[in-house]
């Protein structure tokens, strides 16, 4: 959650959570919001081309992808938006099951912040994805210019200075 500069005014954090498996999109969701209740607006997607759309005409506070999708996946979804000045600066994630080391290299050299794996226990992994959209946010909103972050447990709060 992050609260605005004006006293009181306090918003969950966005994030834009696109992976082409409903259900996965589906399970993911529901552990992080059992996590955070309510701190989080996830928007889902099921496409690259829709998330693309979002992007253009949405703000959000960082981005998690699959890297296996359709039509454009993860890496080249994130060479996107590295390329637009839009929002470009979004942190992203990628959250997936299939990428090897060489691909995870590969994408934290594109400009991916994280990579977490799907595989293993739906809620151990949810809740490090959890965690580092919790830690991104705090970065993102500590670079503000005449902002600091206070963090309590989840919680990321946005103070005027």
């Amino acid at each position: 959650m992050i609260q605005d500069v004006q006293p009181g005014n306090v918003i969950p954090i966005r994030v834009l959570h696109v992976d082409d498996e409903r259900a996965h999109l589906e399970i993911t969701r529901i552990f992080m919001e059992r996590e955070v209740k309510g701190d989080f607006e996830i928007v889902n997607v099921l496409s690259v081309e829709k998330a693309l759309e979002k992007l253009e005409n949405e703000y959000f506070d960082v981005i998690v992808a699959d890297y296996n999708m359709p039509v454009m996946n993860g890496l080249a979804f994130l060479e996107a938006v590295r390329q637009n000045s839009k929002y470009s600066d979004i942190p992203f994630i990628l959250f997936s099951g299939t990428m090897g080391p060489e691909l995870v290299e590969e994408a934290l050299k594109k400009g991916a912040q994280k990579h977490i794996t799907k595989v293993g226990n739906p809620s151990t992994q949810c809740n490090l994805l959890t965690q580092a959209i919790c830690e991104l946010a705090r970065e993102k909103y500590a670079t503000r210019q005449g902002s600091t972050i206070t963090a309590l447990k989840h919680h990321v709060v946005l103070h005027s200075v």
